[in-house]
């Protein structure tokens, strides 16, 4: 039930984004929406922007576990263009509601952890420092999320499986090359 309860939430905070702006989305919207109480919405969320880290939890998640970045991403863009294509007014309203900064604040902390995971299974054991590691991951984030905005608004000539193709692409090349940088720098000490 508790499940249950917490995805009509998050549902109904999602349909209610594709009608308006985030800040002008009430508690009140959201229970009147999915019928709750309000009571039964604090006790799951604090507040609405409760709800939008429950999202990016949930994107996180969703994506392979023990994936390389290339392979993790990939899945990471396809659910998104899935989620687009079957909800573009609420993809629209995050987007413009939020802005780029906006969805990094609130899908960062997750997505530098599966960045994170995907890039410490790449390297040998201890092969980068934790600063080194929070750059690149940082670097990738900002890459990632550059991306998405990309393909939201694919010109419709350009073929997603092409595009999905040439990011994937730069994905790998891009950890191949750190890699492999980072392993003849460590030959060289």
């Amino acid at each position: 039930m508790a499940a249950f309860t917490k995805k009509a939430i998050v549902e109904s905070f999602l349909h209610l984004l594709g009608k308006k702006p985030i800040d002008k989305i009430t508690v009140r919207d959201v229970v009147d929406h999915c019928g709750i109480n309000r009571n039964t919405f604090y006790y799951y969320f604090q507040d609405i922007y409760a709800v939008l880290e429950e999202i990016s939890r949930n994107v996180a998640d969703a994506l392979p576990q023990e994936a390389s970045l290339p392979v993790t991403f990939e899945a990471f863009f396809r659910g998104m263009w899935s989620f687009n294509a079957a909800h573009p007014r609420t993809t629209r309203g995050l987007l413009l509601s939020l802005g780029l900064d906006g969805l990094e604040r609130y899908f960062a902390r997750d997505m530098d952890g599966v960045i994170s995971a995907c890039l410490a299974r790449e390297v040998e054991k201890d092969e980068w420092d934790a600063p080194h590691l929070k750059r690149v991951t940082a670097f990738l984030r900002h890459a990632i999320f550059g991306f998405c905005i990309d393909f939201l608004n694919l010109d419709k000539s350009e073929s997603f499986e092409e595009a999905l193709a040439d990011i994937v692409q730069i994905l790998q090349d891009t950890q191949d090359s750190l890699c492999n940088k980072n392993r003849q720098k460590q030959k060289n000490v």
